[in-house]
């Protein structure tokens, strides 16, 4: 006999359903007789539920003298879910009147000092597969035990097998053949959850009554003594008594369990005969720990196995196991998302037919959970590669293609399935070696040290032969059987050439013309001074004067048709070595490797300024043309470090132009150091003066501003600027630079935030001392004028009647309204202002009348000579009488002699600023003049309190 393995944790009896016969005479599914495959429904009767006359005789036959009570009835272990209502323990069940047998007193016979074991338990029931019936709980008396079945006569049924009630311990009810008709839960637990009904006998028990063998399940042998009882109607009750070893060990079960516990897996078997569905207790385990209820309201989660098996078995045996299909798999999903891998099989009788189904639960939770990560990762490097624009391919071992993107086949211009299995070594437009096994030249081993590495150019062929210039990157590495595998990354250098090429010319080319451009020209220029007759190179510029009016006047479209025919008599006349570009809008450039040749730098200029100027007719109309050329050689550039360089040589034939500009339309100018040297130096001052102003590089010293008596009453912020090679530079000498370079207005806000911010700490002596600011390049007709200056007032700490802002007449010349209305905001607010070099400029004393402005500057220029010359005299007088009658006050500038002094103090000048009261001052040194008291003054005839004579 085949019975299972394994080790029963819990058991649960579900009855064959409609067609299965009491008494195990089942009837045959598919073929095969003495099985029931049909869903199992609810037993209908219970052994703790049969009449108890029959075990009474039996209890008290193995109970002694006397007899005594059965056992209590308790249920399977860990039956959970499973257990029916009517299997909950009951109290002891009184034994009914012993029928005929054996003598109550006589003793048992089996081994000495042996009394059969009052095995407690007895089978219980289970709910059918599928939907269960809903089972009311039995009432206590429902739970005593009933007499058996009647016949018509009123006498028990000898045909109804489960009338027979068996006791306690193990036991099974056999026909006169042998035939085991029922059994009890004892005796198929000693058995190992097998359910022995239908076989024979002799087949489940072997050796003689007093000392034989139970075949267990697990095809162990158990030591038993076998007691026969004669029943009505030829059956026998075969008890059990089993001897001490042959109860099973814990030791027994424990390997198993590890083993399951190990593994996250279990077992359950299902007895096609009794209907009886047994787990593991790994499984149960495995259940528990996963939080999976087994049993819920649609029966035990293996059921849906179970059917599908007993399908099967109803099908034939062509669908049932055979040695190609061993088993049958299924997965489980319960809810929590765990997955659970079931294969069952099918246990046989010797005789072929089935006799249950034992099933292998695995939790495979993590590793579905990996395959899916794992697909999912290989599904987006599949969606990458795909959508990668460069070529890739993979080659097996031998060096065949096996899989590749779109892009690679786009390139090859072949379709993936043609490109499959195609050798690497055909792709190869370049004969190869023939000593590698099939694999080309390029292709390196996975042990080789360096496996990833680029090759910048490859042929390779395309599907039509043709040839395509390719870097492939390489990767080398063994696959999973240890077999080489070569992952290649391919890009067409050939399109990637072509691109530097049109990018190339479109930095280099200008577009319109077809000419080189600025940086085309460079390149010219710099391999021409490269070589030995770097000498005789020359740079020609030539701009079109006035072009402004052609497209004015006649469109920027007929410009440009003008632009392109004067390229094209460049291009076509110009003497040979040289090389002409266009440079801006109307600026056109040459550069000559030899002007020698060309007859010198005079004539190659006058060439030049011929092919720009004359009549060229343009949609319909002429149009007479001249420019102005400069032309420079290397001797001409400043001597440096380094040699001449192209940019050299055109930055000094640029200037040249604007000197040939200066002397008339059409004029060519010849550039020397003498005028190329300066104009560089502004180039270079204005790098450096941006750079100083961004850095702080540069600082202010101050010139008091005095009344007549000597109190400093403001002072006059100057810039000042020390070069870190070329030392002090002069004002007059940056200051041009930074109008012509829009630095003035970076350098006026500069000057106001450091003059207020040092003015703010200045000593204090009853009067707050006013620091002036000149402003050249932030005008008030600025925009941001008045956000500006509040801005500087409010983060410095400067008290706004401690500034006053001066401005140059003829900045002030028609200023819009806007801008008065911020001069007057300031005004209210306690700032001043000053008329600079008052006089000197356009505008009117009528004008003078309109200006927010407290303060006029007398020029200079009438100071100097207001005490000899008749006409500066009546200039000054003039300026300071308006001044006077508008309600101004005066300063004159430029003080330098006591005669001045004293003529403009005659005159009502109110403050005096020269150098007879001081020069310009660091601001240490004004600190010391403002704690000193003042300054002497011609009008003083001693010295100022706390001051110094003579000192200044």
């Amino acid at each position: 006999m085949e019975l299972p393995n394994g080790t029963e944790a819990g058991v649960a009896e579900v009855e064959p359903r409609a067609g299965h016969r009491p008494g195990g005479a089942s009837q045959d599914v598919a073929g095969e007789p003495g099985v029931d495959p049909v869903e199992p429904t609810s037993r209908t009767t219970r052994d703790a539920d049969r009449p108890a006359g029959l075990a009474g005789d039996l209890a008290r036959a193995f109970a002694g003298p006397g007899g005594g009570r059965a056992g209590r009835v308790r249920p399977a272990p860990d039956r959970g879910p499973y257990a029916d209502p009517a299997d909950v323990p009951v109290a002891d069940v009184p034994a009914a009147d012993p029928g005929p047998g054996p003598d109550p007193a006589a003793p048992f016979d089996g081994p000495a000092g042996t009394d059969a074991p009052d095995v407690a338990g007895a089978g219980f029931g289970e709910p059918p597969f599928g939907r269960p019936r809903p089972t009311p709980r039995p009432s206590p008396t429902a739970r005593r035990p009933q007499p058996p079945a009647a016949a018509p006569d009123g006498r028990p049924d000898p045909a109804d097998h489960s009338a027979v009630q068996l006791p306690p311990s193990p036991a099974l009810l056999c026909d006169a053949a042998g035939i085991v008709l029922h059994t009890n839960a004892a005796l198929r637990r000693l058995a190992g959850s097998a359910d022995p009904t239908g076989m024979k006998l002799p087949q489940l028990l072997v050796g003689p009554d007093s000392d034989a063998r139970l075949v267990r399940a697990d095809r162990r042998l158990a030591r038993v003594k076998v007691v026969r009882w004669p029943q009505p109607g030829n059956r026998t009750v075969v008890l059990l008594t089993a001897f001490p070893d042959a109860t099973a060990a814990p030791s027994d079960e424990a390997p198993a369990l590890d083993l399951e516990r190990a593994t996250r897996s279990g077992t359950w078997t299902f007895d096609l005969q009794a209907g009886t569905l047994t787990r593991s207790e790994g499984l149960v385990e495995l259940y528990r720990s996963l939080g999976v209820r087994p049993d819920g309201a649609d029966g035990p989660i293996e059921g849906e196995q179970v059917e599908r098996v007993c399908r099967l078995l109803r099908r034939g045996p062509e669908e049932l196991s055979t040695a190609s299909r061993p088993a049958h798999s299924s997965e489980i999903r319960p809810e929590g998302g765990a997955v659970l891998s079931c294969r069952t099989r099918i246990d046989r009788t010797p005789g072929g037919a089935p006799l249950r189904l034992i099933g292998t639960v695995q939790d495979v939770t993590d590793r579905r959970r990996a395959e899916s990560r794992a697909q999912r990762s290989g599904q987006r490097f599949a969606e990458l590669v795909a959508t990668i624009t460069t070529g890739v391919a993979m080659l097996d071992g031998r060096g065949r293609i096996v899989d590749a993107n779109p892009a690679l086949c786009r390139l090859l211009d072949a379709d993936l399935e043609t490109l499959r299995g195609v050798p690497a070594r055909s792709l190869s437009a370049e004969p190869q070696s023939g000593d590698r096994n099939g694999l080309p030249d390029w292709l390196r081993a996975p042990s080789d040290p360096e496996s990833t590495y680029r090759i910048d150019s490859l042929p390779l062929l395309r599907a039509d032969g043709t040839r395509v210039d390719c870097e492939v990157v390489v990767n080398a590495a063994p696959s999973d059987d240890g077999r080489p595998f070569w992952l290649l990354v391919v890009t067409d250098v050939g399109e990637r050439r072509r691109a530097a090429d049109v990018l190339r010319e479109a930095n280099t080319v200008d577009p319109l013309t077809r000419l080189p451009n600025r940086a085309g020209l460079l390149e010219v220029a710099d391999r021409a001074l490269a070589g030995p007759d770097a000498g005789r190179v020359a740079v020609v510029v030539g701009d079109v004067d006035d072009f402004a009016r052609v497209n004015t006047g006649l469109g920027h479209s007929d410009g440009d048709a003008l632009l392109v025919e004067l390229a094209g008599r460049l291009q076509r006349d110009l003497p040979p070595l040289c090389t002409a570009g266009r440079l801006s809008a109307d600026e056109f450039a040459v550069v000559c490797s030899d002007v020698d040749a060309a007859g010198g730098p005079q004539a190659l200029g006058a060439t030049v300024a011929e092919l720009l100027r004359g009549t060229v007719t343009v949609g319909g109309r002429p149009v007479t043309l001249t420019a102005s050329v400069g032309v420079a050689t290397p001797d001409a550039v400043p001597a440096g470090p380094h040699p001449p360089r192209g940019d050299d040589l055109l930055r000094s034939a640029e200037v040249t132009v604007q000197q040939a500009k200066q002397r008339g339309r059409g004029t060519v100018a010849i550039a020397d150091r003498g005028t190329v040297g300066p104009a560089c130096r502004q180039l270079e001052l204005e790098a450096e003066l941006r750079a100083a102003i961004e850095s702080d590089a540069l600082r202010l010293e101050y010139q008091p501003v005095v009344a007549p008596d000597g109190t400093v009453l403001s002072a006059e912020a100057l810039l000042r600027w020390s070069h870190p090679v070329h030392g002090e530079v002069s004002p007059g000498e940056f200051l041009p630079v930074a109008q012509r370079s829009g630095l003035q207005r970076d350098l006026d806000l500069w000057v106001l935030r450091t003059a207020a911010a040092e003015a703010a700490t200045w000593p204090r002596h009853g009067q707050r001392i006013a620091v002036a600011v000149n402003l050249a390049g932030l005008l008030p007709a600025d925009p941001a004028f008045l956000d500006e200056v509040t801005a500087v007032v409010e983060s410095s700490g400067l008290g706004w009647d401690q500034l006053v802002l001066e401005l140059v007449e003829t900045s002030l010349v028609a200023l819009p309204r806007p801008a008065l209305d911020a001069m007057s905001e300031l005004v209210r607010r306690g700032v001043r202002f000053a008329v600079d070099d008052f006089g000197t400029g356009y505008s009117s004393l009528a004008r003078l009348k309109e200006l927010p402005a407290q303060t006029v500057k007398v020029d200079r220029a009438f100071v100097t000579g207001v005490g000899t010359d008749p006409a500066d005299f009546a200039l000054a007088r003039a300026v300071v009488e308006v001044a006077r009658a508008m309600g101004r006050a005066t300063v004159a500038e430029g003080v330098e002699t006591a005669e001045q002094f004293h003529v403009l103090r005659g005159l009502g000048v109110n403050a005096f600023q020269g150098w007879l009261f001081a020069r310009s001052l660091r601001p240490e040194d004004l600190h010391r003049v403002l704690r000193g008291g003042g300054l002497p003054t011609p009008a003083t005839t001693g010295t100022p309190p706390g001051g110094t004579p003579g000192a200044w």
